[in-house]
Parts: structure tokens; sequence; C-alpha cells
């Protein structure tokens, strides 16, 4: 039986979005949590797999940021976008729900949801979000569009991924995807739910301020040298 393109698509975020938080929240949840380099390439990797896995099938967009920057570019439809984010909560979902078999192991440190503490204030946080995931999507908006650049996609992604959360984790967690966020919040609760608005706001923000300056910015291969 052959799959429509949309189950097609559907699967294939599901998985990738699986691939991303299974590995990178894992690498803090059994043991890389102090180690801010270990968990920067862990999700960079995360993300290298899943692009160079499914990103032929629908683009591997993993992030609802993503996928939202992508409506307001019109490059997908909001019923589109809706299918990219029920798949990529369940994949995030099943990613959590999968680490949490190892909660008994000595090395378990939780699901390694986003947070912060005082003195850090919500608001340095969003801002903070906000700016990071601008940078990540409006990468993935201009490198996409350049066909000699989509080879290398997975790279771009992934040290972009790794830089990011180097600058960003010390201060906000480095979500940058709401979803990512979401997952190991529900599943944990406590301070970790209560702090998840600021990890879905900030990242939305940073998402149309890409798509806003993107659309400023916009080229075509024959305008450039």
């Amino acid at each position: 039986m052959k799959l429509t393109l949309s189950i097609r698509q559907f699967l294939a975020e599901f998985y990738g979005t699986f691939i991303l938080v299974f590995v990178g929240t894992g690498s803090i949840a059994f043991g890389l949590g102090q180690d801010l380099l270990g968990v920067a390439f862990a999700f960079g990797t995360g993300a290298l797999i899943a692009i160079y896995t499914i990103g032929h099938i629908s683009g591997a967009h993993l992030n609802p940021a993503v996928s939202l920057a992508m409506v307001l570019d019109q490059r997908m439809t909001w019923k589109q976008f809706g299918l990219y984010l029920i798949a990529q909560t369940l994949g995030a979902l099943l990613a959590s729900l999968t680490l949490l078999i190892g909660s008994h192991a000595d090395a378990f440190t939780g699901l390694g949801s986003s947070g912060f503490t005082a003195p850090t204030t919500w608001l340095v946080v969003l801002v903070f979000e906000m700016f990071l995931t601008f940078i990540l999507v409006y990468t993935v908006l201009a490198a996409s569009q350049r066909k000699s650049l989509q080879p290398l996609m997975g790279l771009i992604v992934a040290f972009s991924l790794v830089g990011l959360i180097l600058v960003g984790g010390p201060i906000s967690s480095a979500s940058l995807n709401p979803i990512r966020s979401l997952s190991p919040a529900l599943l944990e609760g406590g301070n970790a739910l209560g702090q998840l608005w600021v990890f879905v706001v900030g990242p939305i923000l940073g998402s149309i301020l890409a798509a806003l300056f993107y659309r400023f910015l916009k080229f075509k291969d024959s305008d450039t040298i």
C-alpha cells in the first residue's frame, strides 16, 4: 500500500522529532546535564540524523517555530502546519516516555526539562529564547532557499544548534523549540510545567520576527553573486 504524501510527512515529522528529543534530552537525562558542550552536540547530532533521514520527505522541521515560519513565508498551509504540529507533539512525547523507562537507573537525573532559577527572570529568558530562535529559524529560512546549500542543511542546522545552545544554555536552557520543552514538562509537572509558557511564547515570537525579517531580505540565487 502506497502512503499519501501527507501521511508520509506526518510519519517523518513524528520520527524526526522523536530522534531530536530522544537524543537531545536523553543526554541530559543520563548524565550530561552539567556538560553544556556535550548537550549541545547531542541536540546537534539529533538534528543531523533527522534532517539527513527524513528531510527529503517533510523538510525535517522538528520544531513548531520552524513550521510557523514556513507558513508565514507561504511555503506551507495552515492545514499542513496543524498536521506537522500534531506529529511533532506526539514524537516528542514518545521520546520523553521512552526516556522515562530508564528512570530507575542510577544515572537518571530527570527528563531534561527547560527551566530557570533566580536571579534569572522570566523576561530575560523570554528575550533570550526569542532571539536564539530568531537566529535558528532565519538560518533555516535562508539556507533552505539556496540550492547550493541544501545538501549541507543537516550540518548547517546542527552546528547552528550547537552554537546557540552554548550561548543560551546557561541563561535560558536554550530550548528554541516549544515541543522540546513541552513533552518533559507535561511528564515532570511542577516548576517545569509552571515555566513552560516562557519556552512557548519566546520561540513563537522569535519565529515571527525571523519570518518578517526574512521577507525584507528575501533573495533569489540570481540576485546574489
